[in-house]
């Protein structure tokens, strides 16, 4: 039996990311969940996700800037 695998997020657009182990152009489509946090990590615009909420990964500090109220 395989572990299960915990989802980072769901995509709420198509879109186009690196494969992390084999380096080739992979196309990830909305409604997709992301499991892998190296594709996670490549996905910028916050408006792929849905919810428009990256992931936050456990850990690992935000990059992004937060804009003020």
């Amino acid at each position: 039996m395989s572990a299960a695998v915990k989802s980072l997020g769901v995509l709420a657009a198509a879109v186009h990311v690196l494969d992390p182990v084999e380096r080739i152009p992979v196309v990830l489509l909305a409604g997709e969940q992301v499991t892998d946090p190296a594709m996670a990590e490549q996905i910028t615009n916050p408006r792929c996700w849905e919810g428009e909420q990256p992931p936050v990964q456990p850990g690992k500090p935000s990059a992004r800037k937060v804009k003020p109220a």
